[in-house]
């Protein structure tokens, strides 16, 4: 670790970094429905408060942890946001392919490559990212738990690398290279200057997937600064942006891994018989991940699932109760970013109202629309003779 690095450590300790929220990001500010407090839960200090919006505590000690769990990444911290981590992990590979992650307490903190709050910071995004970006070994050394000041969070990094190991049966190569060491052990790996192929590599990632993301980002810019982006969306958070490319290094493999429901992604089921194509969850959706389709004649759902980011708003807004999640997660279906059809219906024109309607799923089909259908029960019970009157 270079002199430079550590004292900026040192300024960054020293000066209290804290957390920032960006308010208007937050599930809860986005919708009435949502009762997200993931940020409140995983707090081992207990400084944020959910009371008149979601604040930061000025007794916030900077651990990082709120970054790691807010599905919508509405919070910030100051050289412990993805993109600063990601782009210390691109510059220390280009000149070693391995790795060395550690926290703040830690013994091994000087020679570490990575130095975090705590490693509950760490995140998919963080450790498939280096992988990604051409690290052969990614070390993880635990600092003192029982002297630091964020035990509480450290079951939030063991379910993590547990999800990470889990994805390893649909990622080839990739969990094992995943090692964890215990304090103090040194000289482990072997440490050398990286040329040719490996270098040549980092830089046609920049050149290719890089450079999109890139693209992507001055997109989402120029909407937002000339007024066409939507009020109703939030910018889809940097993790779901990152992890599909990191995800289609590895040659994801066919198959499902199970569902989590602390995990950066779902896939949903819908049922089409409870379904009334009533756009809820189009409306409510933060990130776009769901979108309608299929023009006037018929009614199409789809949902991109590397933009779903595990919220359950929708399945809130639902009043049929016709979405589920599914307990089972395509890592394939993420990497390959497509749109897949929850629904496509063709519409009917009611013989009464001439109103376009949906059908529901009726065993018998009938040609009138939900109202028109009531009205006419109501018109055939008032028709019918009341028993034991004049014949």
């Amino acid at each position: 670790m270079e002199p430079l690095d550590r004292f900026e450590r040192f300024l960054h300790r020293v000066g209290g970094a804290q957390a920032t929220v960006e308010t208007p990001r937050c599930l809860r500010e986005h919708s009435g429905l949502s009762d997200c407090h993931l940020c409140v839960k995983s707090c081992p200090v207990q400084s944020i408060d959910l009371s008149g919006g979601v604040h930061v505590l000025n007794d916030c000690t900077g651990c990082g942890v709120c970054l790691t769990v807010c599905p919508v990444s509405a919070f910030d911290l100051n050289g412990a946001a993805a993109g600063q981590l990601l782009s210390q992990v691109a510059s220390r590979l280009r000149e070693s392919p391995s790795l060395s992650i550690t926290c703040e307490q830690s013994v091994n903190a000087a020679s570490a490559d990575l130095i975090l709050p705590c490693l509950a910071r760490l995140d998919e995004t963080i450790l498939l990212g280096a992988l990604a970006l051409g690290a052969q070994e990614v070390y993880l050394t635990r600092g003192p738990c029982e002297k630091c000041p964020y035990p509480e969070a450290m079951p939030r990094y063991r379910r993590m690398l547990g999800r990470i190991r889990t994805w390893g049966q649909a990622l080839p190569g990739s969990s094992e290279r995943i090692i964890e060491e215990r304090e103090g052990t040194r000289g482990k790996h072997k440490r050398w200057k990286t040329v040719g192929p490996d270098r040549r590599a980092f830089f046609t990632w920049v050149r290719s997937e890089g450079m999109q993301l890139m693209a992507s980002f001055l997109d989402d810019f120029s909407q937002a600064f000339q007024g066409r982006g939507s009020t109703r969306r939030t910018s889809l958070p940097l993790r779901n942006r990152l992890l599909p490319h990191f995800l289609k290094k590895f040659e994801v493999e066919d198959g499902e891994v199970p569902y989590d429901p602390e995990g950066p992604f779902a896939q949903l089921l819908l049922d089409e018989v409870k379904c009334n194509a009533c756009e809820a969850c189009v409306q409510i959706c933060p990130t776009g991940a769901i979108e309608r389709g299929g023009g006037e004649e018929a009614f199409r759902l789809t949902v991109d699932a590397s933009r779903c980011v595990n919220c359950a708003l929708c399945l809130d807004a639902c009043i049929p109760n016709a979405l589920t999640y599914r307990q089972g997660l395509s890592l394939k279906v993420v990497a390959s970013k497509d749109q897949q059809i929850l629904l496509e219906k063709a519409y009917r024109r009611c013989g009464r109202c001439e109103v376009q309607f949906l059908a529901d799923g009726e065993a018998e089909p009938h040609d009138l629309c939900s109202t028109c259908h009531y009205l006419a029960d109501v018109e055939e019970s008032a028709a019918m003779p009341e028993e034991g009157g004049d014949s």
